[in-house]
């Protein structure tokens, strides 16, 4: 629109007051204008435009509705019989239907979205282009020479803009002769898709090819696309190349973003092959950050060791360089013990042997810090055995895992710190949601009895430990699901007092404190699992109301009924439901047993595309997790607590499943042995964490130390 008003690349005069425009823009959505382009030769330097006559039946009023749409997406109200008549004159279907939709409707009735009829107005100038037609230049990108439409590479680079609408242009250059860009093909064909589509396709080369064209010939729109892309479309393949295309072209935020991914996903990311390639300098400052996510600091080794035999080269100082970052003194005794086999064909023994015993030393023990990620796992209530294992007692306590470190065998140590205490007493079967950094805590119970359910609400600030009440669900709700969707937490489901199981939905309002009714689910459901992605709700699993544990998945949109996707590859309530990397993971449960009465542990372990609404089956959980926490951190889907149906046996356990992998390992133990517990990602405050230092190396990391 705004090159029109400009005067710029018009190539039209229409109507009895000469209204200029863009023949091509026109033609996109008027039969009467295809025409006028079809028999059009105009030279681009002829003066003055070609005038066209308005055809019998369009007005002057008319004809300029039929353009504010044509450009804008939008008919103008008032008139709207004379706007169809002129419409109908030009040939332009969508306008007559727009009109004709108001004119059977309400008068006020906004008519078609904009965004949209622009959008449909662009793909119709992308098939005038493919046809050959409203291309008015000729660009040679290589050994071709490709047809374009000026206004379209106008309007999405400012390289084409300022080359098009140079004063001395239309003076100087023939539109018949091509005019060479420096591009190549590729190129040129992206810079003109996106032109048309707004959208980039392709692998994940040629996303990269794409952010790097588009900075070189100012398409910022594709930047910004791409840039999309780099920062919310992370995996453990992709983020090394992106990491080293923001620190190439001074991208400083996507670089942190990236480089905030790797740490948080190290093990994942060092097993691809991209890892490989990251330059010296990149690698050496994410060995040396104290944010580096590693189960233990063998794993630094191995990363390191990894590279250098890809990229070491005999390189004698390279290889002292990178070894020196990893921290040594933060190894057991087992693990120094490992160092030789790890590090064989990288380095030589002796400057091994230096490197060890510098960081030893007592100068070089004090600077060196534990590695720990700004956010926690956090555990939230739950239901635990006493001491003497003959009864139950709630717990109304939250902790979160300080660090993990090194222990003998597979089962690592981690040091839990207290971070509160629910304010109104223990909870179980409860539901938890994180909206900003503020935890919400929402029903449950706090004994065994029937009527024992909660209908109320807490939210709890762990930057200052407060906790405050907020309004209360409509009906108290256990063994449910609660999500949080933006500034809106939705509770789906459960059990309701007397009613095994319910179907209704609610939602909470974060900012205006209030509970309201939602459509609800098709089916009551309780001990299912939810989580949000890409703007919906998706529920798994669960029990219906005859005891009966389900397989089936539902999208959940806000506002309208459920959907009915495709369905888990066995059946499981009682587990745990994840998103990470755009995909749904669950885990743990129990299922029906085959051909029998009762229920068993599910061990499956499945992942779902929402792009090709499939499962797929992946290693199987290690120990059954029936009633279990689930969270998601540094890309590691954590699986924690819960119970075995076969052994009636509650566990301590956190499993960690590892995406770049594919496996699972045992990251630790829970504080107790947690059942119908919560568990969620928050950022504490420093003050908690305490000071990061390596504690008294005379005390051995092999030494158990839960808090």
């Amino acid at each position: 629109m705004w090159l029109r008003t400009a005067g710029q690349l018009v190539d039209v005069a229409v109507g009895p007051e000469g209204d200029v425009a863009h023949a091509v823009v026109l033609a996109s959505i008027s039969s009467f204008f295809l025409h006028f382009l079809e028999g059009r030769t105009r030279d681009l330097r002829q003066e003055p435009l070609p005038h066209v006559p308005l055809p019998p039946g369009a007005t002057l009023r008319g004809w300029r509705a039929v353009l504010a749409f044509a450009y804008g997406g939008t008919v103008p109200h008032g008139q709207d019989q004379e706007v169809q008549e002129a419409a109908q004159a030009l040939g332009a279907p969508r306008v007559v239907a727009a009109c004709g939709q108001r004119l059977e409707s309400d008068p006020q009735d906004r008519g078609p979205e904009p965004l949209e009829e622009q959008w449909e107005t662009l793909r119709a100038m992308e098939r005038l282009h493919a046809s050959g037609l409203g291309c008015d230049l000729q660009l040679r990108a290589g050994d071709e020479v490709i047809p374009v439409q000026r206004l379209a590479l106008s309007c999405s680079c400012d390289f084409f803009r300022g080359l098009f609408t140079c004063p001395m242009r239309e003076a100087t250059h023939d539109p018949a002769a091509p005019l060479a860009t420096g591009l190549s093909p590729a190129e040129l064909r992206l810079l003109l898709s996106f032109a048309y589509t707004g959208a980039v396709a392709g692998p994940w080369s040629a996303i990269l090819e794409a952010a790097e064209t588009s900075l070189h010939y100012q398409a910022w729109g594709l930047l910004t696309l791409c840039m999309d892309v780099f920062t919310h479309g992370l995996t453990p393949e992709t983020v090394p190349d992106v990491l080293a295309f923001a620190g190439a072209y001074g991208l400083a935020q996507v670089g942190r973003v990236a480089e905030d991914y790797i740490l948080a996903t190290f093990p994942s990311v060092m097993a691809t092959p991209a890892f490989l390639d990251l330059p010296a300098h990149l690698l050496i400052r994410l060995l040396r950050s104290d944010s580096l996510n590693v189960l233990n600091e063998l794993e630094a080794l191995e990363a390191a060791s990894r590279w250098l035999m890809a990229n070491g080269d005999d390189q004698e100082d390279l290889a002292k360089e990178v070894l020196s970052s990893v921290r040594f003194t933060l190894m057991s005794g087992r693990e120094l013990k490992k160092i030789p086999s790890v590090t064989a064909g990288v380095a030589d023994p002796k400057i091994l042997r230096e490197l060890v015993i510098a960081s030893l030393t007592p100068v070089a023990q004090l600077p060196c810090r534990v590695r720990s990620l700004q956010e926690v796992l956090v555990v939230c209530g739950g239901d635990k055995l006493t001491n003497n294992l003959a009864a139950r007692k709630p717990s109304r306590h939250l902790w979160f895992a300080h660090r993990y470190l090194s222990a003998v065998g597979l089962v690592k140590q981690v040091e839990w710190r207290a971070l509160g205490d629910f304010p109104d007493g223990p909870r179980f079967r409860h539901a938890v949601a994180v909206v900003g950094n503020s935890l919400y805590v929402l029903g449950g119970k706090r004994y065994y009895g029937v009527h024992d359910t909660l209908a109320s609400v807490y939210r709890y600030q762990p930057m200052d430990g407060s906790w405050e009440r907020l309004a209360s669900m409509t009906c108290g709700r256990s063994y449910f699901a609660a999500v949080a969707l933006g500034e809106v937490i939705y509770a789906l489901g459960g059990s309701s007092g007397d009613l095994y199981c319910t179907d209704t939905v609610e939602c909470y309002d974060v900012a205006q404190d209030t509970w309201r009714r939602c459509w609800p689910l098709p089916m009551a459901l309780c001990g299912h699992a939810a989580c949000a992605l890409d703007g919906a709700l998706y529920v798994s699993g669960g029990c219906d109301e005859a005891s009966q544990c389900q397989a089936a998945l539902l999208r959940y949109a806000p506002g309208r009924p459920a959907m009915v996707l495709a369905p888990m590859n066995g059946q499981r309530a009682g587990h745990v439901m994840e998103e990470a990397g755009g995909h749904l993971y669950v885990a743990g449960g129990l299922c029906q047993r085959d051909g029998q009465t009762g229920y068993r542990d599910q061990l499956a372990f499945e992942v779902y595309s929402p792009k090709l609404d499939t499962w797929v089956l992946l290693s199987p959980l290690p120990q059954a997790h029936v009633v279990g926490g689930a969270a998601v951190l540094g890309g590691e889907l954590l699986v924690l607590g819960g119970y075995s149906h076969e052994t009636y046996r509650d566990t301590h356990l956190i499993h960690a499943y590892q995406p770049g992998s594919r496996r699972w390992i045992t990251r630790g133990t829970l504080p107790h042995a947690y059942t119908d517990l919560q568990a969620c990602v928050l950022t504490v405050p420093p003050a908690l964490r305490g000071p990061n230092c390596l504690e008294d190396t005379s005390r051995s990391h092999d030494t158990p130390n839960n808090t």
